[in-house]
């Protein structure tokens, strides 16, 4: 191949000089190596005159024969590239209950789009309750993970993907079930259901004091009425009146039953699902799933 290279270039340029400049070698190397091709074939490819070089009628067809050589020489060459840069193997993603209907669904259409754009990686999911908000990723059984702000573990990266506000969830037949918004000044006194403290290594007072909103300003100290680890059972104890709770305000459409309520929380703060990932991960299906969300979302934000 680089005998043709150097022939096409010294044809082409009709100069031995211009033809060395092109390739980058000597000009001594480049005459050497089309002698050598020309001895190779037996032909005389090159007729040599004091202005340059011309090609003769067997050097003619020799560079149309030459040019669709090394057209195909590239195109294999880039085809096998690309073959060898092909992502495969297996790609566990946890999701914290809660998170999937975040962003109107995005983790499920982050997923769908890397499975289209990767058709080689096999994607797993598993969802995990509020006792693993770290959701798999410090055990292991998690390749990255689809988690609700804060989590607090060691070697853990994080990339906020979307934000929505957060809702009070209530009994639908308590006296602020009708309200458009409520703030922490309405739900004063009145217990709250708590999650269940983690179990995967992550700090478990970070994510849950979050999501009781405590400290609080004022004098106002958080109730607990009940404690829960699944939807399901966060749901039973509002119903039965033990407390209350708040929730991303997508779980008004994903969590809804009759028996509650979602109002607007005023003045709490929002809920934020974030990728996360192991930081010293280099599995290939991991890196790529981050370089597509990177990508996907370039105005999301990185810690």
């Amino acid at each position: 191949m680089r005998h043709l290279r150097y022939f096409v270039a010294v044809a082409e340029e009709a100069s031995f000089t211009a033809g060395a400049r092109r390739v980058h070698v000597a000009q001594q190397v480049l005459s050497t190596q089309v002698r050598q091709l020309e001895e190779a074939l037996g032909v005389q490819l090159l007729q040599r005159n004091s202005r340059g070089v011309t090609l003769t009628p067997a050097g003619q067809v020799f560079l149309d024969g030459a040019r669709d050589t090394l057209r195909s020489f590239d195109r294999a060459a880039t085809a096998a590239g690309n073959t060898a840069r092909v992502v495969a193997g297996r790609l566990s993603v946890g999701l914290r209950i809660g998170a999937v209907g975040i962003g109107a669904g995005l983790p499920a259409r982050l997923l769908e789009g890397f499975e289209q754009t990767h058709p080689h990686v096999e994607v797993s999911m598993r969802t995990f309750d509020v006792t693993c908000p770290a959701a798999g990723l410090l055990d292991r059984s998690s390749d990255v993970a689809f988690v609700i702000l804060p989590v607090e573990a060691p070697d853990l990266s994080l990339r906020t993907v979307a934000s929505e506000p957060s809702f009070f969830v209530l009994p639908a037949s308590h006296r602020l079930a009708q309200r458009e918004q409520i703030s922490l000044a309405d739900v004063t006194a009145i217990p709250w259901v708590a999650a269940d403290v983690a179990i995967d290594g992550s700090n478990p007072i970070a994510w849950r004091d979050y999501w009781l909103i405590n400290p609080r300003p004022g004098t106002d100290r958080v109730t607990i009425g009940a404690i829960g680890r699944t939807v399901d059972e966060f749901r039973e104890h509002i119903i039965a009146g033990r407390g209350i709770m708040l929730c991303p305000s997508s779980g008004a459409e994903y969590h809804a039953r009759p028996e509650l309520a979602f109002v607007e929380g005023a003045d709490v703060p929002p809920a934020e699902l974030a990728v996360a990932w192991r930081t010293d991960d280099a599995n290939p299906t991991v890196l790529a799933f981050i370089d597509y969300v990177r990508a996907a979302i370039p105005d999301s934000t990185e810690a």
